[in-house]
């Protein structure tokens, strides 16, 4: 016997066993019970959300010899004819007979009486599939319907229909399941199978599902034929072709740190694991999207159908992550979809997203900027800066000099290196033209390479240089930039910067415990970016 697909073995056949549609069963219960019968319904929703399955139910309890409370009682003859074979009950699939011969056709039986049951039945599937003439021969039989006849229409687009059509129906709009009744039907049909299934694996069906049964007991089904009687996260997680929620927590994170080594490798493994890309950036984009859910909302199980440990570790997450970094990864990550499909190498369209998300400090457009702004001030609130201590020469980070290396000629500016904090009785030495010369050069570059290192040091109130160094001295009123810039990962990206345009000198940062007097107006906005005094 050719084996019975689980959503067709435990089709519903009673309005009781049709799940998640209340708002709907206990109408149509209502109308069975009274006899107050329209002539024409129209059932709407996305798929495996039981439109089909209802119509049928609808159809037998209408006709029921015997009814119990509005339910098909299940053993009078009406109840007990196959509907496949019933010539009182056509099903038509109007994806299949769209054409206006085929609904004529259907429509000439419409005035005669039915021979067998009470009411004649006309269900029509995908009925926004029907062609224009068909759709108006269909109206002209609903504006003048033969007491006998009942029509149901099904369609997963509504809008697709005239609203001629939809006016003459009493409209029933199916939800999509919930994750929990998905769970719990899923559970007890595997249970009735003779099936066992953790809670995560559970889980991973119903999320997969999309709101729909069927849906979820197809993936049910491979997980049974894959895993046997007893089914795991790690089967589900397979047949899904998704990746551990574990990795995905890991990945994320290394995202949020711009750590492009572990984002690469994580790559590597999702592409040698033999995973979808597709399903894995679906994965990823949902991943970002509860991590935003969560910065915004806190606790929100009921939207992201998630168990409270799953809730508290998107929370967790989200606390250090801007929810401007949020909104930018989970935008990229949803706009590189569908290029996934057309592109031949998928993947290095993956890992060069990737890069353009590890390094908002690179990109030009105005989200980026807030991207890196919103990282900045979150050090700031977070009081994560560390000053620097002035390293003296020839110690780790500071500059050596070279045996036989002739020493070269001093510029305008100190003889002896200047520290890190100076009081607030130090003189600024003036700006000589070969300083002026450096500072247009390195500026111009760093403008290239980094952005809102470039802003910090735009608001240094002065700048000289000496025979190794070129200094930006930074007055009390500017600490937080000064902060910034003398990061050890930002004073190692201003040196890099300085190597390439102004070598051999490097950059000193000086912030003086005072005001610094120089002719020179700091600006008010840099690059398009208002400046606010602290």
């Amino acid at each position: 016997m050719a084996y019975n697909a689980l959503y067709r073995k435990y089709r519903p056949s009673r309005f009781s066993e049709v799940i998640g549609q209340e708002h709907i069963t206990d109408v149509l219960l209502n109308q069975v019970r009274t006899g107050r019968i329209a002539h024409a319904y129209l059932f709407s929703g996305t798929r495996g959300t039981g439109k089909t399955s209802t119509a049928r139910i609808f159809a037998r309890a209408i006709n029921c010899l015997n009814p119990q409370d509005g339910e098909p009682c299940g053993e009078c003859e009406a109840c007990r004819i196959n509907l496949a074979e019933s010539i009182d009950i056509v099903e038509m699939d109007a994806a299949s007979n769209s054409r206006v011969d085929e609904m004529r056709a259907l429509l000439d039986k419409a005035e005669f009486a039915p021979i067998h049951l009470k009411t004649k039945i006309y269900i029509i599937d995908e009925a926004h599939m029907l062609s224009n003439s068909a759709e108006n021969a269909l109206l002209k039989t609903l504006e003048e319907p033969p007491a006998h006849l009942v029509f149901i229409l099904a369609t997963t687009e509504p809008q697709q229909l005239p609203a001629t059509i939809i006016s003459r129906c009493q409209r029933f709009d199916f939800r999509r399941l919930s994750i929990e009744n998905l769970m719990t039907t899923t559970r007890r049909i595997l249970a009735d199978a003779g099936a066992e299934i953790d809670d995560d694996g559970l889980m991973s069906i119903a999320r997969a599902a999309d709101g729909g049964m069927r849906d979820c007991l197809s993936i049910a089904d491979q997980c049974l034929s894959f895993g046997g009687s007893r089914i795991t996260k790690d089967d589900v997680l397979t047949v899904l072709g998704s990746v551990n929620p574990d990795l995905m927590f890991d990945f994320a994170q290394s995202v949020l740190d711009s750590d492009a080594a572990a984002v690469m490798r994580g790559v590597e493994g999702v592409v040698s694991g033999g995973r979808d890309l597709g399903v894995f950036v679906q994965d990823l984009a949902d991943h970002f999207r509860a991590l935003l859910f969560a910065k915004v909302m806190g606790s929100c199980t009921d939207i992201l159908d998630c168990t409270a440990d799953t809730m508290q570790r998107y929370i967790d997450q989200a606390k250090n992550a801007g929810r401007s970094r949020l909104e930018r990864t989970l935008r990229e990550l949803v706009a590189m979809q569908p290029g996934l499909k057309w592109v031949a190498h998928p993947r290095v369209l993956l890992e060069s997203t990737l890069m353009k998300l590890l390094h908002p400090e690179e990109q030009a457009e105005l989200t980026a900027l807030m991207d890196r702004i919103e990282e900045l001030e979150r050090k700031l609130r977070e009081g994560s800066f560390v000053r620097e201590a002035p390293q003296a020469k020839g110690e780790e980070g500071g500059r050596t000099d070279k045996p036989g290396e002739e020493a070269k000629p001093e510029e305008t500016g100190p003889k002896e290196p200047v520290p890190s904090v100076v009081p607030d009785s130090y003189e600024v030495p003036a700006a000589s033209d070969k300083a002026e010369e450096l500072y247009k050069a390195y500026m111009a570059r760093l403008c290239q390479s980094d952005i809102m290192l470039a802003m910090h040091l735009q608001l240094a109130a002065a700048h000289w240089c000496d025979s190794e160094c070129l200094y930006f001295c930074f007055d009390k009123s500017k600490r937080r930039n000064y902060n910034e810039a003398s990061q050890p990962e930002s004073r190692s990206r201003l040196n890099r910067v300085a190597a390439e345009c102004i070598a051999p000198y490097e950059i000193e940062l000086v912030l003086k415990d005072g005001s610094v007097t120089v002719n020179r107006e700091l600006p008010t906005e840099i690059f398009g970016v208002k400046i606010t005094e602290e």
